[in-house]
């Protein structure tokens, strides 16, 4: 275990080589290690090595099957390999182990939204958004929806509300100017580009 930790420790760290040799080991002496498989299968898929990444992961998910961080995961895995639909059911997995997840309602909204699911993706944001109300990227999410869904007051509070939470948020004020620029505001968005 406190190996494991080590080498969490090392991938936050971005020390990635060694916390793939600290992972190496620990799986040479414990193949089974739920912790050591799910986190050697996320430097796996942070190296670009998404077929390790997967196998890891599913194995360790395998061993425990109600973590819904793990499923959470496995659904960024499965996105990054445009694998849309296993990566929805792995989103939902999570949520269906813990209902609080709202990374998971957030990524959740992204891939309804890029499977032409805008009613029910606007729903996930909304539930992430409910569940932690600092979800920065739950609100440039859901901005970005309403916007295309020609709903742009609603999504410029949205992404006014991102800049509230991280001011310095280049994205939601880019977003935010055009979302002027839309309705016509344009002295508006001129002054938040100048910004």
């Amino acid at each position: 275990e406190e190996a494991v930790s080590v080498a969490i420790l090392l991938q936050k760290n971005q020390q990635l080589v060694a916390a793939r040799e600290v992972y190496r080991r620990v799986l040479e002496m414990a193949p089974d290690h739920p912790r050591a498989l799910h986190y050697a299968g996320l430097l796996a898929h942070q190296q670009g090595r998404n077929e390790e990444a997967l196998a890891l992961i599913e194995r360790s998910i395998a061993l425990v099957p109600d973590q819904a961080d793990w499923y959470s995961n496995l659904g960024i895995v499965f996105q990054s390999d445009q694998r849309l639909d296993s990566a929805i059911a792995s989103y939902r997995r999570a949520i269906a182990i813990d209902p609080s997840h709202a990374n998971a309602y957030n990524n959740l909204g992204v891939l309804l939204r890029a499977t032409g699911q805008p009613i029910e993706a606007e729903a996930a944001y909304r539930a992430a958004i409910r569940l932690n109300p600092e979800h920065i990227d739950a609100y440039t999410n859901l901005g970005i929806l309403l916007n295309g869904l020609k709903r742009t007051k609603e999504a410029s509070a949205c992404y006014c509300k991102a800049i509230t939470l991280r001011p310095k948020h280049p994205e939601a004020r880019k977003l935010l100017a055009l979302a002027h620029c839309t309705l016509g505001e344009v002295d508006e968005a001129t002054k938040i580009l100048e910004k």
